[in-house]
């Protein structure tokens, strides 16, 4: 997910581009266009975090439990979990009162993510089986966890005073750091477990590209065709990619790619929409921004 430098980077960005609950407030569901390949419709769902001014979800499993981060009007955003219908804040006394989010669960009910400290240094975390562990990539100011499987493989990302992102895959305890060929940054998003990794490299900020790095660590670039920025968030078992990009009107859509086929997800209503979570049932989540711009967690699920 995106740790509090990028994400209120993005904010500004998509401020300037556009120009232009179960447990709480759940707008009514609202259906898409057909899927292409196997004319299966999405449902979206708004689901905001009671009384939020922001929701974004960072990661969605098969049964539908999600995690990622709120914010009470406007002030500093904190990790939170959805399940069952219902949303709570997670792990506040580790996590503490600074800029923190989620992503996960896995499929053994693993969670992971960022916090800041009282100094604004971000440090990544994982919690399983109940246990919160802080992670650190050594030598590095700040770092974050994006993504981890089931064998415990962490895919994450640090950065310094430069602030340059770099891509880091931690398995057995040995951290391989990785950047794309040519990048300034290279921001790892997510990962499933036979390897494959996704995420966004640039020469630019402005302009992103997502990237595709299977387990041997070959690298290749995902861009939807005709985007002018592209982000590619998460990958399931089933080899799906989602992510979103922003057209040349400056309007950020969500996106799944199914074999060579991009399929465009908008929230219905919605002035921009980012797909931030995948499943392996094709599910997607994340967030959009109505037409006051203010943000909202959603979910869109297959029928």
């Amino acid at each position: 997910m995106a740790n509090h430098t990028l994400s209120c980077g993005r904010l500004a960005a998509v401020a300037g581009l556009l120009a232009f609950a179960f447990a709480g407030a759940v707008a009514a569901p609202a259906e898409g266009t057909p899927d292409a390949g196997a004319q299966r419709t999405y449902v979206y769902h708004a689901l905001d975090f009671p009384g939020a001014s922001q929701t974004i979800f960072w990661g969605l499993d098969d049964l539908g439990r999600m995690a990622g981060q709120y914010a009470i009007a406007g002030g500093t955003a904190h990790a939170m979990t959805y399940k069952h219908g219902r949303f709570a804040p997670l792990a506040p006394d580790e996590l503490g009162q600074g800029f923190s989010a989620a992503g996960g669960p896995t499929d053994t009910g693993t969670t992971f993510g960022g916090y800041a400290d009282a100094a604004g240094a971000q440090h990544g975390f994982v919690i399983r089986h109940g246990r919160f562990e802080t992670v650190d990539f050594a030598g590095h100011l700040n770092s974050n966890v994006d993504g981890m499987d089931v064998l415990g493989t962490i895919l994450g990302v640090y950065w310094d005073a430069d602030l340059t992102y770099h891509g880091v895959l931690r398995q057995d305890g040995v951290d391989t750091p990785f950047d794309y060929p040519g990048a300034r940054d290279t921001y790892p998003l997510g990962l499933n477990s036979r390897g494959d990794s996704v995420g966004f490299w640039d020469t630019d900020p402005a302009v992103t590209h997502g990237y595709l790095r299977d387990a041997k660590g070959h690298m290749s670039t995902l861009d939807v065709p005709g985007a002018v920025a592209t982000a590619a968030f998460a990958v399931n078992e089933r080899g799906q990619v989602a992510g979103y990009y922003a057209d040349t009107a400056g309007v950020f859509h969500g996106f799944v790619k199914v074999g060579e086929t991009f399929r465009t997800l908008d929230m219905p209503g919605a002035v921009g929409t980012f797909v931030t979570a995948l499943n392996n049932l094709g599910d997607v989540a994340g967030e959009y921004f109505d037409q006051n711009f203010a943000r909202h967690g959603f979910m869109a699920t297959l029928k």
